[in-house]
């Protein structure tokens, strides 16, 4: 009878290490399941801030712009500027006043000048005074 409660003894100890050992697997499969789930939140928070940063600038650059368009000044209607141009150079005024007057620079009047069908020799007059 004592062979008995020797065996079942031996068998308990032996469920009792194969028990131990399942959860001393099992720990450390948390424990290395617990550092890749730290290593995930702090990628999804860095890619979340990331993206968080990048549409606000996003907002903020077409706030700006959307600024800069409302207090632009609209452009001139580009028939009505070709007629000023031609007309303030056949009435002798400089590709530099010109410019001035009208804001733009002055290869832009010389430009216009030369497509208005003044020719070179108004654009090279107006040039000259």
């Amino acid at each position: 009878m004592e062979i008995y409660w020797v065996a079942g003894g031996g068998v308990m100890v032996a469920a009792l290490m194969a028990s131990f050992r399942v959860q001393v697997q099992t720990y450390r499969r948390l424990a290395r399941l617990d550092e890749r789930l730290a290593h995930l939140t702090a990628g999804i928070s860095l890619l979340a801030d990331t993206a968080e940063g990048g549409l606000r600038d996003v907002a903020l650059e077409v706030e700006r712009l959307a600024s800069v368009a409302a207090t632009a000044p609209r452009p001139k209607a580009r028939a009505a500027t070709q007629r000023r141009v031609s007309g303030a150079a056949r009435r002798g005024r400089s590709v530099q006043a010109i410019a001035a007057i009208e804001k733009m620079s002055e290869g832009e009047v010389r430009l216009r000048l030369q497509l208005a069908g003044n020719g070179k020799e108004k654009a090279h007059h107006a040039a000259v005074r």
